[in-house]
């Protein structure tokens, strides 16, 4: 038996029998990882404090079970419980999102440490005077581009030629279209200059420096709808959370 640790940020929580709870962790050394947490639920339980509660940041110890790929947590102790996002019910909302967000769109034991450091950071960052949805919009583009999903803003995805004007954006084929080659995708969405630009310096500038880059109210809007519908292109389903973001934001 391999016993290993590692720090995770809880994405999922189900209960499991009487007493227990199945786990689901990103975690920086072992990608997304499954775990059953043994009687942490109950009067009895082992330990509890916040660690199994959604997007807290954890350590835990676990180890391989021979008849199955879900570990059992042995331990699990609390790091971070980002008290601020749990006061506020669009903070929270959005930091939910991120989570189901990441767990819909990663397999498991696919380490990616840059993604946990993404998560962690978005979270920190929300938890902070920025605003929830502005921090969304970052975390959403910086993990398209770790995970190779990011749209090309720099081409035309059909003919290679940089698009200069009459340009749209293409779900279907994952980027710009320059006026030439719209045909190829009549169902392009029409797209703001700005709106391209700022993905394209999100994506490329450190996480430590992309909270100052300003953005016009319309762009705002224009980039939150353009990346709902590629996410949901991509994921090929609607998430739970962005239903509910809706609700509480009109």
């Amino acid at each position: 038996m391999t016993i290993q640790k590692s720090e995770g940020i809880v994405l999922r929580r189900q209960d499991l029998r009487e007493t227990s709870l199945i786990l689901t962790l990103y975690t920086r050394d072992f990608g997304k990882i499954k775990g059953i947490a043994r009687g942490v639920r109950g009067s009895r339980a082992q330990y509890g404090g916040g660690a199994l509660e959604l997007f807290a940041l954890d350590e835990i110890v676990f180890y391989e079970r021979k008849t199955s790929d879900i570990y059992t947590v042995s331990q699990c102790d609390l790091l971070e419980y980002f008290n601020p996002l749990r006061a506020d019910l669009a903070k929270l909302s959005y930091a939910t999102y991120l989570i189901e967000l990441l767990d819909s769109v990663t397999t498991l034991a696919d380490k990616n440490d840059e993604v946990f450091d993404l998560l962690l950071n978005s979270l920190r960052l929300m938890a902070g005077e920025s605003s929830a949805k502005r921090a969304a919009r970052i975390f959403e583009i910086k993990l398209l581009n770790l995970l190779g999903l990011m749209p090309s803003l720099d081409l035309c995805v059909s003919c290679g030629k940089r698009p200069d004007t009459g340009f749209k954006f293409s779900l279907q084929h994952g980027g710009l279209v320059c006026k030439n080659c719209l045909e190829s995708d009549r169902a392009a969405l029409s797209i703001l200059p700005g709106t391209a630009k700022f993905i394209e310096h999100i994506r490329s500038l450190p996480f430590e420096k992309v909270e100052r880059i300003k953005v016009t109210p319309q762009v705002g809007r224009e980039l939150e709808s353009i990346l709902r519908k590629f996410l949901d292109y991509q994921i090929e389903r609607r998430l739970k959370t962005v239903e509910f973001l809706r609700e509480i934001e009109r």
